[in-house]
């Protein structure tokens, strides 16, 4: 059970660094300096903005009123929720190129 947490935490870093060469090679290309570049880029941030405050809300309701988190794991979950949005924010503007 080990390796197979050892294997999904490398493949999670692995798919965040690809989400991260998405990104950035879409913002500093010349796609992404162009009006619709900059049209895509407003859409899929107006989507991803808006779920950075609503998943810290989610894990501090949890913390206070469900359950206390320990520090170790509030450390984690903070990691995923920013890791978890770039990873969306890379697959919207995937789906957003192919749309406008």
């Amino acid at each position: 059970m080990e390796v197979l947490f050892a294997v999904l935490r490398i493949g999670y870093v692995l798919v965040f660094f690809g989400a991260c060469f998405i990104i950035f090679k879409f913002e500093w290309g010349s796609e992404g300096k162009d009006e619709r570049g900059q049209t895509i880029t407003n859409k899929s941030y107006g989507i991803i903005f808006p779920l950075l405050p609503f998943g810290w809300f989610i894990l501090y309701v949890y913390d206070d009123f469900i359950s206390p988190i320990p520090y170790e794991t509030y450390k984690l979950l903070i990691w995923f929720l920013v890791t978890g949005l770039m990873i969306i924010h890379a697959l919207n503007l995937i789906v957003l190129k192919k749309r406008y």
